[in-house]
């Protein structure tokens, strides 16, 4: 018996080594794409695309660790909890990888093209990221949840970083035109290090689950924080009379048009992927083929947001504020994202046909995403608006209250721990997309009420 739990022990500690490898790997990434923007060095550039393979694969191994370790060792309380978080990091640890081959094929483009202006600010932002992953990952294998908050606490000058680069470069586009496309691309290398910042954060906060068993997400304090939800106890930003007239006296200019045209596109396609989504979970028939074209849209929204982004900031007389505009299009790039990332889980962790729990949550998701859609077609026009935000919010707290039943009854049912933790995971990511939902009214519903 001692040997076998020595044996055990020894398979969480190489789980622990493999998952440090993984971060350390992350962070040489971090590293080295951000100073090949730095210093216009296409080696640098060049090598992190080449660590992109080596990530994935260290990926593909820990999660069959974790579920080996499931399957046959069936572990108890805090060793159950431990590998059912690992599972959850390891995604973490590779999807900022993938954020990191973003910024190096963001850095492919600019060190071809002139210099826009020294850069401060990415190398901070950066550097702070990079602390972020490695303190996240230290206090995982300490199990330290003092250090893990440390690193939640630094989420927020992070998002302050990016807020200002925005600024800035918004300031640089304003006077001249011609630097439009490179400001762009800056940009995004920021949304890219401040999305590293949050999965780093979500390191932090599962430290703290398996220390504690507490969870500690604060989603809406970020949302706040970001600019996507108002606090309730606060009265909205009312605009002067002067404001509102103008905007009503305002006819859209072609080019106003034509970028409504693209946020138009982007809600389409946002519902167009809830269909793909439900059709998935409807006929469980080939879910390969059906996520291959779930993936299909979502590259498309991933496109039309760039468009999106370089409209915005072609078009000098905006009808709304540039920042509402910024969130608006990042926002419905999210749902779109989680949308994806529930059907790859289907399809990779072979699940043989959806619960009968999970397509009531799909069903959910797609009367979400037709209300999204509703929400912006109101756009420059605010008629039923707030109708519209409510039936989302209604919406989203029914998905809540299921999610919270499927998965205390998940907990108690006799599934084996492999299966248990399978769907915890996929009914996480059912439940985050409706969360993201409300992100896209939250921010409708800011634009409806500065300007209506």
């Amino acid at each position: 018996m001692k040997t076998t739990q020595r044996h055990f022990d020894e398979q969480l500690q190489e789980l622990r080594a493999h998952l440090l490898a993984m971060g350390s790997l992350a962070e040489t990434m971090i590293v080295k794409s951000v100073k090949g923007l730095v210093e216009r060095n296409d080696t640098l550039v060049q090598e992190v695309f080449t660590h992109e393979e080596e990530m994935d694969q260290r990926c593909i191994e820990t999660d069959q660790r974790c579920f080996t370790l499931l399957a046959l060792q069936q572990p108890m309380a805090g060793d159950l909890r431990f590998i059912a978080v690992a599972i959850k990091i390891n995604s973490d640890i590779e999807r900022i990888g993938d954020l990191a081959v973003n910024i190096a094929q963001a850095a492919s483009v600019l060190i071809t093209q002139p210099a826009l202006k020294p850069l401060i600010d990415i190398p901070r932002i950066a550097l702070l990221c990079q602390e972020m992953v490695k303190k996240s990952l230290d206090a995982f294998v300490a199990r330290d949840p003092e250090l893990a908050r440390i690193v939640i606490e630094s989420d927020d000058s992070v998002d302050s970083l990016r807020d200002q680069i925005f600024r800035e470069l918004l300031t640089y586009m304003m006077t001249d035109p011609a630097i439009i496309p490179r400001a762009l691309d800056l940009i995004l290398v920021s949304r890219y290090l401040e999305r590293i910042a949050d999965h780093a954060t979500n390191i932090a906060e599962d430290v703290v689950y398996i220390v504690r068993g507490e969870d500690i997400r604060e989603r809406g304090d970020k949302e706040i924080r970001k600019g996507l939800r108002r606090q309730t106890s606060v009265s909205p930003e009312i605009p002067g009379v002067e404001q509102v007239a103008t905007l009503t006296a305002h006819r859209l200019m072609p080019e106003e048009r034509e970028f409504l045209s693209l946020i138009e596109s982007a809600a389409h396609n946002l519902l167009e992927t809830a269909r793909s989504l439900q059709t998935m979970f409807e006929d469980y028939t080939d879910p390969a083929e059906k996520w291959r074209k779930i993936r299909e849209a979502e590259h498309e929204g991933d496109a039309i947001t760039h468009r999106i982004m370089k409209r915005l900031n072609q078009t000098f007389i905006p009808f709304f504020d540039r920042e509402n505009l910024h969130a608006l299009a990042s926002a419905i790039d999210d749902v779109v994202d989680f949308i994806e990332a529930t059907a790859s889980r289907m399809v990779l962790y072979k699940i043989e046909q959806p619960t009968p729990e999970s397509r009531e949550m799909v069903t959910l998701i797609m009367a979400s995403a037709e209300q999204v859609a509703k929400a912006v077609s109101q756009l420059p026009r605010f008629d039923t608006v707030q109708e519209i935000c409510v039936e989302i919010n209604r919406l989203e707290n029914a998905a809540d209250d299921l999610f919270r039943r499927v998965i205390a009854r998940l907990f108690e049912s006799d599934l084996p721990v492999l299966e248990l933790t399978k769907w915890k995971e996929i009914y996480e990511s059912l439940e985050g997309v409706t969360d993201r939902c409300e992100d896209v009214a939250n921010v409708v519903e800011t634009i409806a009420l500065k300007h209506s």
